[in-house]
């Protein structure tokens, strides 16, 4: 876990990435509610619940999917470069990390400034990374189509996270709206804009934005699930917290 779900630690989180994501299990797929009316009568803590397990299965596809980038022949080579020019502190590839397009969202860097934030809040905070990745995983499933040879594992895994990425975004509305801190559909997020290097006829270039997606996708769909959790603990006033898995990690 890093120490700062803002501020990834990149030297140590890309060496535990590349050896665990290599022996990593596959994640088994967790069944979530559909979207019919009996959502509206669940409760607040199975909305909550739903939601989290959710965010944890997205997450397990998020790191699947690295797993696979690195471990397949289509970019094994050019995924164990950049985290190897990474681990040397190479300045394009530790730059190009450390500024994933949802660093701008002023997001809490230690527990203290995480109960600074009102409910209301950390559940626009967590709509707004969710929205922030919809044109990116649109555009990364629609280019993964394009490059021969993309295996259809990756393709179908960004997919996946694709639909429940929308899913989840719509438990968080409902849940905004039972704890009575509804969000605006108009809210702003960060806008994704390098789909020109996901485009980019340098195999280099592509194959980087590919990599840099990956990575803050991974890094983006741990702080929504750690985010949620807080949340749970946070609305019933500690009640739903008393396992350490529960609490956010900050520090």
């Amino acid at each position: 876990m890093c120490p700062s779900l803002t501020q990834p630690c990149f030297w140590t989180l890309q060496i535990l990435l590349v050896s665990n994501l290599l022996l990593c299990e596959n994640v088994a797929s967790v069944p979530t509610m559909g979207s019919g009316s009996g959502i509206s009568e669940m409760l607040t803590e199975d909305l909550f619940d739903d939601a989290i397990i959710l965010s944890q299965h997205i997450n397990g596809l998020a790191i699947e999917t690295r797993r696979i980038f690195i471990s397949s022949n289509f970019s094994s080579d050019m995924f164990i470069t950049f985290t190897l020019q990474f681990n040397r502190h190479d300045e394009f590839v530790v730059n190009g990390l450390n500024s994933c397009h949802t660093l701008s969202l002023k997001t809490p860097k230690t527990e203290k400034e995480a109960k600074r934030i009102s409910l209301s809040d950390f559940l626009k905070m967590i709509r707004s990374i969710l929205r922030a990745w919809d044109n990116p995983l649109y555009h990364m499933e629609t280019e993964l189509k394009n490059m021969p040879g993309a295996p259809f594992a990756i393709l179908a895994r960004v997919k996946d996270i694709e639909v429940k990425n929308k899913i989840l975004l719509d438990r968080i509305m409902k849940i905004a709206k039972k704890v009575k801190h509804e969000i605006e559909e108009n809210e702003e997020y960060p806008v994704w804009s390098e789909l020109a290097s996901l485009q980019s006829t340098n195999e280099e270039s592509r194959f980087f934005a590919l990599y840099k997606l990956s990575y803050c996708l991974f890094v983006d769909t741990d702080k929504v699930e750690h985010y949620l959790k807080h949340l749970k603990c946070r609305y019933f006033d500690g009640y739903m917290c008393q396992d350490p898995e529960n609490q956010i990690n900050l520090q």
